[in-house]
């Protein structure tokens, strides 16, 4: 069976007719971890035997695998057999052909299910020829579930779902709020959303003042802020915002990345701005770079401080701070503590 949909396999957990493989993947791990616990749950019960449930990691002994696959039901419809996170690119060659022929013999009463909870997804570029031949087999023999990271509006969606349930009011503003501060991985939104429908409490509402005092940033609502700081000649918050980053170990040349971003998004929205066009025509001119009307509405506040020419500047003096990080040596934070203070006075003189 082809790779089928998160809709689609929601019909295979509620139906009754179950095949001998799944292979269970993507970048959304906490989905690929909620559903394998659902298929489990479904072809193995709440509380699997032991008789009829066996778990493997990468590092398994084959034997010991073959021997799992060969065992008969016994008060229990199935024998089910699950392997997580398997790298095939780990194994020899003799023991990859090994392992895919026995996958490829299951039959009768015997489903195994291939789950990757925590291995990061591979490309099709980057996977070797033993790992494609055991995805072939799984789209050829088995069902195949590849959830991706969601879009920014479904998160939104899941993150109001969510606080419905805890009784707890979420407008789609302050949803989009959210997500726009914490990224898009499933589990962190969750767990920031579980700290603030906690505080809110149960009948109340989560407000755009909770999501700034509680919910923790991300690499690029940090450096927004720290922008907006320089911008605004603020230099105890920006500092803070730099403390606070180092403190995470994040490298200096990753905040310098996202910094030069920042200013590159202003730019952007001041020269459609000065061309008469709304500043949302971000999202249009610039698909897949700019989702959330939330952040480009923010852009728009920061870069209505100062003109194009300070921009211009700004952004050549970043270059130049980036070029003489990665050419010669010295203290990295110095050199952006200091690149901060150039930023400020050319802000200032616009």
């Amino acid at each position: 069976m082809p790779k089928i949909s998160e809709a689609e396999f929601k019909k295979v957990l509620s139906g009754n007719d179950f095949g001998t493989l799944y292979c269970i993947s993507g970048a959304e791990k906490m989905l690929v971890t909620y559903y394998t616990g659902k298929l489990i749950e479904k072809v193995a019960g709440k509380k699997p035997s032991e008789f009829n449930f066996h778990t493997f990691s990468n590092d398994f002994d084959i034997d010991e695998f073959a021997s799992a696959l060969q065992i008969l039901p016994f008060i229990s419809d199935y024998n089910v057999v699950v392997v997580k996170d398997l790298d095939f690119a780990d194994f020899s060659a003799s023991d990859a052909n090994r392992i895919i022929d026995l996958i490829s013999s299951v039959s009768g009463d015997s489903i195994v299910i291939l789950t990757y909870p925590t291995a990061q997804t591979k490309s099709a570029k980057e996977m070797t020829a033993k790992e494609k031949k055991l995805k072939d087999l799984a789209e050829k023999k088995g069902v195949v579930l590849e959830l991706d990271k969601l879009s920014a509006a479904v998160l939104q969606k899941k993150l109001i779902s969510w606080a419905s349930k805890r009784n707890v009011v979420l407008t789609s503003k302050v949803s989009e709020q959210i997500v726009d501060y914490t990224g898009t991985d499933l589990t962190h939104l969750k767990n920031e959303l579980e700290k603030l429908c906690a505080y809110a409490g149960s009948g109340g509402e989560i407000t755009s003042d909770m999501v700034d005092m509680l919910v923790t940033k991300n690499l690029e609502a940090s450096v927004f802020d720290l922008s907006k700081a320089v911008i605004s000649a603020d230099s105890t918050a920006a500092f803070k915002v730099i403390d606070r980053l180092i403190y995470q170990k994040v490298e200096v040349l990753s905040i310098l990345a996202v910094l030069s971003a920042a200013y590159i998004d202003m730019y952007r929205a001041r020269i459609i701005i000065k061309n008469g066009r709304p500043v949302t025509d971000m999202i249009k001119l610039f698909p897949g770079v700019y989702k959330s009307e939330y952040r480009v509405l923010a852009i728009e506040r920061n870069c209505k401080r100062v003109n194009t020419a300070i921009l211009r500047k700004s952004i050549n003096a970043i270059a130049q701070t980036d070029i003489a990080l990665k050419s010669t040596r010295g203290d990295a934070r110095i050199r952006l503590e200091s690149l901060i203070i150039k930023l400020m006075l050319i802000a200032q003189e616009g």
